[in-house]
């Protein structure tokens, strides 16, 4: 055998100054959560089902470049920051639907959001660091700045990710949009 009989295990690059890809572009499927407001949000789903939410380039947090002053997790009938869960089957773990509020991000001027689950399953994770941090939101939001984690149920899983747009999907809304407006 030659050495052009073996694939490469690498993607192939057509020029040296190609970045190779990035762990999201590689590990992880975008699917999207648009509403009517235009306030659109980015599921990062990996192949063990494990949901990674995040805002949406779309999002006016990140399209009109807002300054971040505060991002709570509770708020008066929910608290993110309570979720306690023991062992493999995530017992105590938060059951939230795809309308459930994760934060609310306050810029600084004046304006209000309110960020939600996206898909239902369980709370794993809340990135506390946006407390710390809250402008992570907007420089880091698909890194850094992501929401939570959600690890849906086996049996909504499918049924969860066709509620969801897929890249293309997205794209084709969003040239819509723009013909609208």
């Amino acid at each position: 055998m030659i050495e052009s009989d073996f694939e490469s295990p690498l993607p192939h690059r057509s020029n040296h100054n190609d970045k190779p890809p990035s762990v999201i572009e590689r590990y992880f499927k975008k699917r999207y959560k648009t509403d009517n407001k235009y306030e659109d949000q980015l599921v990062l789903t990996h192949s063990n089902r494990v949901c990674v939410v995040c805002v949406a380039n779309s999002h006016p947090l990140i399209e009109q470049k807002k300054s971040v002053t505060s991002v709570s997790f509770g708020e008066e009938g929910w608290n993110r920051l309570d979720n306690k869960f023991s062992g493999k089957s995530k017992r105590g773990a938060q059951w939230l639907d795809c309308k459930a509020p994760l934060c609310e991000v306050t810029c600084s001027d004046g304006t209000k959001y309110t960020l939600v689950c996206c898909v239902k399953g369980q709370l794993i994770e809340v990135n506390e660091n946006l407390q710390k941090t809250p402008q992570l939101l907007i420089d880091k939001p698909h890194g850094e700045g992501y929401l939570a984690v959600i690890l849906p149920g086996l049996k909504w899983f499918e049924h969860e990710m066709k509620q969801l747009k897929s890249e293309e999907d997205y794209q084709n809304e969003l040239e819509k949009r723009l013909h609208n407006s």
